[in-house]
């Protein structure tokens, strides 16, 4: 009787093991998968974003409408730019390079919705007759470039 009370615990300890091994590879499963499902979302999000960002580059465009040249109180170039792509767009900075130099000039209001226009009065002391390189370059990047002459 001694022997069947002995193997009457090993049955015993033989499933509560394989019942705690089991919660064990269940619990691990649950997390793995709650882990590779969150990762998943967070990666979807960013190429979402990539994505996104990419078609609104592609859908901005703009255009130098008008640059002119003024000397009264002292010079200066009046510079619009029109919006004539699909998203809104900021323009964060105009670029002057004339006769070798190069003068920046970082606009914090410069946000255009599509079809509209944006003018700034950028003091610069031009020269009559030289080419002035205007480069424009907005938040996400792109560059716009043209060529004025002084008068």
């Amino acid at each position: 009787m001694i022997l069947y009370v002995k193997n009457r615990r090993r049955a015993l300890s033989s499933v509560v093991s394989g019942g705690i091994l089991l919660s064990a590879v269940a619990i691990m499963g649950t997390m793995l998968v709650a882990w590779s499902s969150s990762t998943f979302a967070v990666e979807q999000n960013e190429l979402n974003e990539s994505y996104s960002t990419g078609v609104n580059k592609l859908n901005e465009y703009v255009i130098f409408e008008n640059v002119w040249f003024g000397n009264i109180p002292s010079k200066f170039l009046n510079v619009t730019l029109t919006n004539v792509g699909n998203v809104g767009l900021n323009v964060t900075k105009i670029t002057l390079e004339e006769s070798g130099t190069k003068s920046e000039f970082l606009i914090t209001d410069g946000g255009i919705l599509p079809n509209n226009d944006y003018s700034i009065k950028i003091n610069h002391s031009w020269k009559s007759n030289e080419s002035i390189k205007l480069v424009a370059t907005t938040d996400r990047g792109k560059i716009y470039q043209t060529f004025a002459m002084g008068p």
